[in-house]
């Protein structure tokens, strides 16, 4: 094994999803691997079928994907696409039974350290994706939203279609990579105050520094590769270190914290006991089917019934 960062690479706040993914012998379905050049690797997630749409076998075939990147010494930049027509569609809302993770049923008597340990591996890939001590690259086309706009905010480079869209329902949006520095303000609140909902194309997002580069859609990977071949001359080492040094900031300023904080909030929605009148995703799911939870939300969501509150 080269000296370097290889496998034997930890980093210094927490063993990393991605660590304990093995990529070796692998056969990728959901995210594929494709080493391009000596120093750029490329991962595509491939569920066109399905949007993109992340289930937990698309990460894992992610993580894997970002160990194999990892394990090569000459690898400098990975750079995150999506097959089809977007980037990708956020969470799978409709994942067979196996393929995905739903909250902790009561039926099975979990104890308070189940739902920790379950809801950190689930929480935890955002940190994961940011704490990646290589140079991570998102070339966004079509829709990225929820889960998929998340990903690629953890990305240390956005490059987008000009008429990409972005958004995520119910959130406000942060850039978690090391190109959001400074971090304040955040432009959600600083350019869509006031907005519940926070949709913009590929082209606002660069005009309020959400992404570093918007382009017409047929450059779009011309000039993502552009990018990574310069960003590949940088020294691997500094990389590493210099992602070190900013996540830790992260942490003294109470960001990283506040990460972490959100498994206990996540403990406390598997207790949530909804109301008549709420929207109950796996509830309606279950009784109404995906469209008819959609169909609901919708409905919950409008002006008019925010009107009557």
């Amino acid at each position: 094994m080269p000296t370097g960062f290889g496998r034997d690479f930890h980093t210094q706040y927490q063993k990393c999803e991605w660590e304990a993914v093995d990529w070796r012998n692998r056969e990728y379905q959901d995210a594929l691997y494709e080493k391009i050049s000596d120093r750029i690797a490329v991962i595509t997630f491939n569920r066109p079928e399905k949007r993109n749409a992340f289930s937990d076998r698309m990460f894992e075939d992610m993580f894997a994907a970002l160990h194999q990147a990892n394990d090569d010494p000459d690898v400098r930049v990975v750079i995150l696409r999506g097959a089809g027509i977007c980037f990708g569609a956020g969470h799978e809302l409709s994942s067979p039974e196996g393929e995905d993770s739903p909250p902790i049923h009561p039926s099975h008597n979990p104890t308070m350290v189940d739902y920790y340990g379950f809801e950190r591996r689930r929480c935890s890939k955002w940190e994961t994706i940011q704490d990646y001590p290589k140079i991570l690259m998102a070339q966004v086309h079509g829709h990225c939203i929820g889960a998929s706009q998340m990903v690629a905010s953890c990305c240390d480079f956005v490059i987008a279609a000009d008429d990409a869209q972005f958004g995520i329902r119910g959130f406000g949006n942060y850039h978690h990579g090391v190109t959001d520095w400074p971090m304040w303000p955040l432009w959600s609140n600083k350019a869509f105050a006031g907005r519940a909902i926070s949709e913009h194309t590929g082209a606002q997002a660069a005009q309020i520094g959400f992404i570093n580069k918007a382009v017409p859609k047929e450059q779009l990977e011309q000039d993502t590769l552009r990018w990574a071949e310069a960003l590949s001359q940088l020294p691997v080492d500094s990389i590493a270190v210099a992602k070190e040094w900013l996540n830790g900031s992260q942490d003294i300023t109470g960001f990283g914290t506040a990460q972490r904080s959100h498994f206990v909030e996540h403990l406390l929605i598997q207790y949530v006991h909804f109301r008549p009148y709420e929207v109950n995703l796996y509830k309606a799911k279950r009784e109404k089917g995906l469209k008819g939870f959609l169909k609901d939300r919708a409905a919950t969501a409008s002006a008019e019934d925010a009107k009557q509150g």
